[in-house]
């Protein structure tokens, strides 16, 4: 799974969530955009290694939304908290969102929201030793 499906599996949830009256930027925000609207930014990656090709993968987010009065803020974060925990992206895969939280600075809430899940890399097959023959004696025989 890609970031990018991740990406496009919020910003499906948001609208489903809140309908077409708010604008959903992914990559940036334009210069005079219209409010009220949310831009959804990844913060920091991660991914670790468990066992053999098996890797967990943490993709953290912060979703801004753009209002005009904090009553209709507020409820927009407490729709947030409660619409985000699950997402489902294209391919049908079901992801929970972990370490929900929001917090309202100049009158921009930003939702931070983990989305986790557990990924194989696929791996080049190492060459088999098929027909390798060893001649040799034993010592002592």
């Amino acid at each position: 799974m890609q970031i990018n499906d991740v990406i496009d599996a919020i910003a499906i949830k948001l609208h489903q969530t809140f309908g077409d009256s708010f604008t959903i930027y992914k990559d940036s925000i334009e210069q005079g955009f219209q409010e009220p609207c949310f831009f959804i930014a990844l913060l920091e990656p991660d991914i670790k290694q468990i066992v053999g090709n098996r890797y967990h993968r943490t993709l953290p987010f912060d979703i801004h939304y753009f209002g005009h009065i904090n009553a209709d803020i507020y409820n927009v974060a407490d729709n947030l908290l409660t619409s985000m925990e699950y997402i489902k992206c294209l391919n049908g895969d079901l992801l929970r969102g972990t370490k929900m939280s929001a917090n309202l600075v100049d009158n921009v809430l930003h939702f931070f929201v983990s989305y986790n899940m557990f990924v194989c890399k696929d791996t080049t097959p190492e060459d088999s030793m098929e027909g390798i023959s060893i001649n040799g004696t034993v010592r002592g025989e």
